[in-house]
Order: structure tokens, then sequence, then C-alpha cells
């Protein structure tokens, strides 16, 4: 095989989509308006030199069309939609250009110039692709979340779906691993409250040493059965509404509305510590659990991607739970730091002497974007718009001289975004196995019957996804006769 016909030699293992089941909390949303989002695309626009966009009616120009295949087209940076402008040009920093659209239509799919289809990870659906897929279309995830919002990804065989990654993984080719740190200096430029302050707030002010702020429950990764053990040997305030025992002011009351709110931050950074569970332990999905404790000066306590080290200032500016045996042995140390106020304080010297880690350093310091959601949103886009000209380009030269090779197809694999099985919490103290709500396991593995259905489906060359259900049925009759 040469060239795009390598692109669709994909095959399908595992599939499950949690959208259909129950609604996936911790996505992303848009929530900008009109005028607040052309204000933001401003704000960008003079902050990325190189960068311009065109809105247009209809495609005019020779150049590769980005098609954002999400649902209503979600997330595209661009403010498009069926009734505003359809189409934007852009002129990226790398020099391509493309067009960027919402347009799902049969007439763009079928357009020669449409080249990349870009999918964001919750809204990816076995009911809805866009097939068949033709031979010169490639494909381009982005999900900064983990599988939890849709399993679908949390395995190899679907993964290579993908020509174009940008995930949470530091595989990935755009790697949005440090989604969470805002600008090169986020975790640096704020300096911790003083440790007589914070001791005269757990004198006086009622606080505990440790404060846990969580509303999503029930997660993958069993966090509030930790929390909730770890509870019974130390003093834990917890606002959110996992566990929730304390209350915080009325015009914080919700949390997850409000994390970036001063009032919230200065309430945080009085405590010595702060729970920093994540719903996921993959390798590199750090989210604003770990970095707004560092950021706002207090130590976090950590469970979450098992390589984080590799990511943190120093190494020695988080405690890691799986360092420690069990949720006693957890309590215990945090009780001894407690009590010593020169040891504590070893783990926040990051904060006068700057970022030590010089992984860390280089990635901040070359990474494209610095701020705001949607920054890595058109930086992806952008290195996507380079791989497709690049492709159009090498097409051109070897129609001119056949002796000049092709592209390699690019395509990702299990390791761009995938993540263990879920597994109830094994604390020693005769928890359940039962999961208290959702069957996370179960549901990490039901996919195998729609993985392999997606795979008949596509090498069956159906033009409508639908089709889709009936090959599930026929996978699940098979899987039951064994």
């Amino acid at each position: 095989m040469h060239g795009f016909d390598m692109l669709v030699s994909v095959s399908v293992v595992t599939v499950i989509t949690c959208f259909s089941q129950f609604n996936c909390q911790e996505a992303y949303t848009s929530t900008d308006t009109g005028e607040e989002f052309y204000a933001h695309s401003s704000n960008y626009l003079d902050s990325w030199p190189g960068y311009e966009v065109n809105h247009e009616d209809s495609p005019t120009a020779n150049v590769p069309i980005i098609v954002w295949w999400t649902d209503g087209g979600n997330l595209n940076p661009h403010y498009l939609s069926d009734s505003g402008p359809s189409y934007a040009h852009l002129t990226c920093p790398n020099k391509a250009s493309c067009y960027s659209t919402v347009d799902m239509s049969p007439r763009i799919m079928n357009d020669e110039r449409t080249r990349g289809i870009l999918f964001y990870g919750t809204d990816l659906d076995p009911l809805d692709l866009p097939l068949p897929r033709l031979k010169h279309h490639e494909w381009a995830l982005i999900h900064e979340e983990s599988p939890l919002n849709n399993y679908v990804l949390a395995h190899d065989a679907v993964m290579r779906l993908f020509n174009h990654t940008s995930t949470f993984r530091r595989e990935s080719h755009y790697p949005l691993s440090t989604q969470a740190i805002e600008e090169e200096d986020y975790l640096i430029r704020r300096q911790p409250v003083s440790i007589a302050k914070k001791n005269e707030a757990r004198k006086s002010g009622g606080l505990a040493s440790v404060v846990y702020v969580q509303s999503h429950c029930d997660v993958p990764s069993d966090r509030d059965t930790y929390v909730e053990e770890l509870m019974k040997y130390i003093d834990i305030d917890s606002f959110g509404t996992c566990l929730h025992n304390k209350d915080l002011p009325e015009h914080l009351h919700e949390p997850a509305e409000n994390f970036l709110h001063e009032d919230f931050l200065e309430i945080l950074s009085n405590y010595k510590f702060n729970l920093a569970f994540e719903n996921a332990y993959c390798n590199d999905y750090m989210t604003e659990k770990i970095m707004r404790p560092l950021h706002v000066g207090v130590v976090p306590v950590y469970k979450g991607s098992p390589v984080v080290q590799d990511w943190m200032p120093n190494n020695h500016s988080v405690i890691l739970v799986d360092n420690f045996g069990s949720p006693k042995e957890l309590a215990d140390y945090i009780k001894y730091l407690d009590e010593n106020d020169t040891e504590y304080e070893t783990f926040l010297e990051f904060k006068k002497k700057g970022i030590e880690n010089k992984f860390l350093f280089d990635h901040l310091h070359n990474r494209e974007w610095s701020e705001g959601t949607k920054d890595y949103f058109r930086g992806f886009e952008c290195y996507l718009c380079k791989q497709l000209n690049d492709r159009v380009e090498a097409e051109k030269a070897h129609e001119q001289d056949p002796s000049l090779p092709l592209l390699p197809p690019q395509m990702a694999n299990n390791s761009h975004l995938g993540c263990p099985v879920p597994e109830r919490m094994d604390i020693g103290s005769g928890i359940s196995k039962t999961w208290p709500s959702i069957d996370w396991t179960a549901l990490y593995w039901s996919g195998v019957d729609s993985a392999r259905a997606v795979q008949r489906m596509m090498e069956a060359g159906e033009s409508d996804s639908q089709k889709f259900t009936k090959y599930r049925k026929e996978e699940i009759n098979r899987h039951l006769k064994g």
C-alpha cells in the first residue's frame, strides 16, 4: 500500500460510548457568547504572531479543508455555525494555510480539498462516523480529558483510527500534558501564605490541616473510597458535594463554578495540604487538582498519574499517596508534617527557587500555547493544517516525479491516550468490590463487541454508520455463543 491507501488500513478491537449511558460530567464545554468569543479571539491573535483568521461564506482557495466532526460544531475555535460564518481561512505561524469548518455536508465531505476530519474525544460516536472513510481523509483527535468521558478511546485498536492526536499523554503528536499550567510562571508566581498564618488558621480559624474539594463522585479512580477511609485518621475539610462536611461562603457555593475565583483560591491557600485525586490514573493525566494547590502554595497529597513526578517543579513538592501502605500511614505522615514547620516548608521551596526540573521547564518554554483552553485547540488545528499541506505537496511532487516518495502514514496507538482498567480501591479494610453506582470495570471491558462491530462495519465499506447497531448485535450473539 502507498500514500493515503495506508491511512485507512486500520483495525478496531474495542469501542464503548459513555455519552449513550450517562452524563459525562467533566467534559469541557464552551460557555463563550459570540461577543466574548471574538474578544478572546482578538486577544489570541495579538499573542500569536503569524496567526490570521478570515471568515468566509464559502471556500474559494485551493488549500486543505479541516472539518470539525463534533456535536453541532462544538469546540471549533472560530465561532462557526450554520447561521453565521461557515468557514475560517487560517494562516498559521508555521506558514500553513487551511480552511476550518463545521460544515459536514456531503458536498464538503466529498470535496477533494477536504483532508482533515477533527474529532473531540467526548463526541466520538460509532453511530455517527464520517463513512465511508475516503482514502485521502486523515482523522485527528483532540481530547484533554481522561477516557471516562468516552471509553471508546481506552483501547489501542480504536486509537489506530487516528493519524494525528492531541491528548494529555506526552506520546501524542501535540501533547497537552501541562494543560493545567496556564502560563510558564503559573506554579511559582504566587507566594504561599506564611506558615505562621496557616498555623493560626488551624488554631483559631477552625480549619483542618487538609482540604478536599470534589463534586464529581463515583468516578473510575474510586477516590472517595480512599478519602473516606483517610477521614477516620485525620481531620479533612470537604467543601464539594463528595463527602461534604464544610460549607463555602454563599457566593462560592458551587466549587466547580468558582474554582478560579480569587476568594476561593484565598481560602485554599490557608490550608497546609490539599487532597488531589484524579478521576482516572493515567500516565501524564494531571489536572487543576494538582496544579492549583501548587499555584496557591499548598502541598498536594496526590494520587493520579504514575509519572507525575516527571512534571513537578522539583523532586520534593508533592506527597504521593502510592508511597504509603495505607490511609493510616499517610495520615500519620501528614500529622508529622503538620507539627514540624521546618520539614513542611521544604515542600514549598520551589516557590523561591523556581522550577528546577529541566524537563518541565523546557516543555513549558517550548510549547506553543500558554493560556486559555481554546489556545491549544487552535494550536493543534495549525499542527494538523501543516501535516495536511505537507502531504499534499508530497503528492504533487510525486505526481511530477514518481521517484520521489510519498509521505508515510502517521498512526496513533494506545500510548496516545490509554489508561489502565478501572478497579475499586483496595485499601485493606473490607471495601466491597462492587461499584456503588457505575460499574467502571464492566464499562471498560464491555466495548469488545462494539469494537469488533465497528471493525466489521468499516471493513465492509459501509456508508451509513447507523449500521453499527446491526453489527454490534451480531457480535454480541457471537460472543454469547462462545
